[in-house]
């Protein structure tokens, strides 16, 4: 059996605060929701409701938290779960809101990524070899990491990575050659080039250190691509509407994006499809939207396998 995609990556549980009010007309009153999360656990759920058969590797654990979102897997088909249990292989992601759903602040504790190598055998090999692309946290650990892409190499699959844990580990540049798709966010963009500017001047920045397809995302101003058949960046305006909650936006257009490409999709009509699933998502109380799943822009099938252009940096 093949698999569109196979995402390696975190389960979180997420509680989220936000305002419900005032108390007094003086004091805010603070409500609190338990949500599930983590990069891996929402790109594996947003693929697999836009249809796409999708496999999952990471660290899980042994209580009911573990079993919550790994049964939240399988129950939407993503299979196999190549999962390792530690005692702190669930994360925990607490995160403030505002009144119009945007984030004031946040705080994250995940399991060491040391802990997930054994992980880099046959079994999760052979997952990789049946995927047309895979998905990957750049916060993960660094050796697991340059053996997933070498196996994914010598079996000409395309890797995505999405830079994450920036503050525990820093830009970690010296991965950028192991991506052939990198989609990030502006901020994350400039701590990998160390230089300030625009969606588009750091995608076609980043398009030169590695990765043949560079997606830079901005919020409420857009995103841009670059690739290497169309080194001038194109920017493409984020979708109106309004922000209920927009924890899990960049999820869902990493998402969409690659499964626009899997599906054939040029870079640029990929990150159309991705602005939309991120505008959806935007609209929901839940880091993943249901409404990914219903939407006939988003799981319209297309023809044909999209593959990067030109040789991967070594």
């Amino acid at each position: 059996m093949g698999y569109d995609v196979l995402v390696l990556g975190s389960l979180v549980m997420d509680r989220k605060y936000f305002a419900t009010g005032m108390l007094g007309g003086a004091e805010p009153v603070w409500g609190v929701q338990r949500h599930h999360g983590g990069v891996g656990r929402n790109i594996a759920v947003n693929t697999a409701r836009l249809g796409a058969r999708t496999a999952f590797a990471g660290l899980s654990g042994s209580g009911q938290d573990a079993t919550d979102l790994e049964e939240e897997l399988t129950a939407l088909g993503v299979r196999p779960l190549h999962v390792l249990r530690t005692d702190d292989g669930i994360g925990r992601w607490d995160v403030l809101l505002d009144e119009r759903g945007r984030q004031i602040t946040s705080r994250v504790a995940l399991p060491d990524p040391a802990a997930a190598r054994p992980l880099a055998g046959p079994g999760l090999a052979g997952t990789v070899a049946a995927a047309k692309t895979v998905v990957a946290e750049g916060g993960l650990d660094e050796d697991l990491l340059v053996w997933l892409s070498r196996q994914a190499r010598a079996n000409g699959t395309p890797m995505c990575g999405l830079p994450t844990r920036q503050r525990d580990f820093g830009p970690r540049t010296g991965l950028l050659p192991l991506y052939d798709v990198l989609v990030l966010n502006a901020r994350e963009a400039q701590a990998l080039t160390g230089a300030p500017g625009t969606p588009g001047e750091q995608a076609r920045r980043l398009l030169g250190q590695g990765p043949r397809v560079v997606v830079v995302t901005a919020g409420a101003a857009g995103a841009a691509v670059a690739c290497a058949q169309q080194p001038v960046p194109l920017t493409l305006p984020a979708e109106e509407g309004p922000c209920t909650d927009d924890t899990g936006a960049g999820d869902a257009l990493a998402s969409a994006f690659v499964v626009g490409l899997v599906r054939g999709a040029s870079p640029r009509a990929a990150l159309a499809l991705g602005l939309r699933a991120a505008r959806l998502t935007i609209g929901c109380r839940q880091s993943t939207c249901r409404s990914l799943a219903t939407d006939p822009l988003l799981t319209a099938r297309r023809t044909g396998r999209w593959t990067p252009p030109g040789a991967r940096a070594s």
